[in-house]
């Protein structure tokens, strides 16, 4: 192989590894948004248990569609715990849940960004390579 071919594979593994750093990248900031979603439910579950009976609330039916409705349980929530399958669980136990997604999403948010620092190494390392072969 000659050099102008050992430089273009090079450049073309760079190329690929920066493509992946951006689909990764975008994976990043969808786990980042999962994880803000969590720590918005997760208020609001608490909020459900601070609020008065009876109280009336919008509940969304579809985007931008809301219906009218009355707190009558601020202890109790249901859950769907997959299967079409749901049962009663108790504030705490729903925030523990929350929780435990969240701390998932984390660990795999961690995952990721270390991911991404190796991806970016080996980067700059083809990077300074292909420069190196160039000059």
């Amino acid at each position: 192989m000659t050099n102008e071919e050992q430089i273009q594979q090079k450049y073309m593994q760079f190329q690929m590894i920066q493509q992946q750093l951006e689909e990764v990248n975008q994976h990043l900031g969808m786990l980042n948004e999962q994880s803000s979603e969590l720590d918005i439910s997760i208020e609001a579950v608490k909020e459900i248990a601070k609020t008065k009976l009876d109280n009336e609330f919008l509940a969304p039916v579809a985007n931008g569609i809301f219906i009218k409705g009355e707190l009558k349980e601020n202890q109790k929530l249901v859950v769907n715990v997959g299967m079409n399958t749901t049962v009663e669980k108790t504030i705490p136990e729903v925030v523990e849940l929350l929780e435990e997604q969240k701390k998932d999403i984390m660990g795999r948010i961690i995952e990721t960004d270390s991911m991404m620092m190796k991806m970016n190494s080996e980067a700059m390392k083809l990077f300074k390579e292909v420069e190196e072969e160039v000059q």
